[in-house]
């Protein structure tokens, strides 16, 4: 092992020039500002004059809720709307539907009204006994020619007026072209004598016509016109209240005032029943019926039920 060269002596070059020696380079001093303020924290930056911190205040919260609120409120709506308008053409189709049915109705009822179409051209008279039914006709067949919808009945009554026999009257149409027309004859109910002839009357007064016979329907004992007589009134309503098969037993009836009603039955025997005024006829009614029941026919006999609840009896010839 061969030794090393021996390292040339400082300051004496070898073959290259030796490398200068650089001194280290040491930091600058710092001062004591500089130090202190490196190890103090951070202060934060001024605040800025004038300006409040931003905390939410009551008014603001106020504000959000009601617009939270609205909010909510429009899409409830449109959710609404969404649900109702879900197969809009269906419900179309109906409303369409609807309003051309009632287009065609008002057209229909404009047409009957304005045209022929239900004009009328045959007048049918029902209830008729008395009248002549020709007499009725000539006197209402100015309707012809009118619609069946305008049929007016207080013209109808203008023109019955010149019957006192008709009591009352019922108008039925019968589409397309038939007006009928019911007639209620006024039904007599007595007998009134007037000079020497008899006359059927009615319950209020209204003469019928005459008559030759006394057989059907009693006698009403009253002067002066039947129309006008308070006695012939009261008269009338005994007769209403009497029982349906005692009426045409009744051979005559008499109201000498309004608190003495006297009945005579027909048959030999001479039968009498004292009613006393119009009032409690049911109750007068039913008594007489159980009187009437315990009393022979060929009996001559007084039936007092003028206080029904006290009634007499009396027999004999009177």
């Amino acid at each position: 092992m061969s030794p090393l060269p021996p390292r040339p002596p400082a300051g004496i070059p070898s073959g290259k020039p030796a490398p200068r020696p650089v001194a280290p380079v040491k930091p600058a001093p710092a001062n004591s500002a500089a130090k202190s303020a490196a190890k103090a924290p951070a202060k934060p930056a001024p605040k800025a004059a004038g300006k409040l911190p931003t905390r939410p205040s009551r008014v603001n919260s106020s504000l959000r809720a009601e617009r939270k609120a609205a909010r909510a409120s429009v899409r409830a709506q449109l959710n609404e709307l969404r649900r109702f308008t879900k197969g809009s053409p269906l419900k179309r189709g109906i409303i369409y539907t609807s309003i051309g049915s009632v287009v065609v109705l008002v057209g229909l009822v404009l047409a009957t009204i304005f045209t022929p179409m239900m004009a009328i051209d045959k007048i049918e008279i029902v209830g008729l006994h008395r009248l002549k039914q020709a007499t009725v006709y000539n006197a209402v067949k100015s309707l012809e020619g009118t619609p069946l919808t305008l049929v007016d009945e207080g013209q109808i009554q203008k023109r019955l007026a010149g019957f006192p026999l008709i009591q009352s009257f019922t108008t039925v149409s019968l589409p397309p072209h038939t007006l009928q027309l019911y007639i209620q004859e006024r039904q007599p109910i007595g007998v009134v004598t007037i000079g020497s002839t008899d006359y059927l009357y009615d319950p209020a007064g209204v003469q019928i016509g005459p008559t030759k016979s006394r057989s059907k329907y009693p006698v009403i004992l009253v002067n002066g016109d039947p129309a006008k007589s308070s006695n012939y009134r009261e008269a009338v309503q005994v007769l209403l209240a009497l029982p349906t098969t005692l009426y045409p037993n009744v051979a005559s009836i008499q109201a000498t005032s309004v608190d003495d009603v006297r009945i005579h039955l027909r048959g030999i025997a001479n039968k009498q029943i004292l009613w006393g005024d119009s009032s409690q006829s049911l109750l007068k009614s039913k008594v007489l019926t159980a009187l009437m029941a315990n009393v022979r026919k060929n009996t001559s006999v007084v039936l007092d039920v003028s206080s029904p609840t006290a009634p007499t009896v009396r027999y004999g010839n009177f």
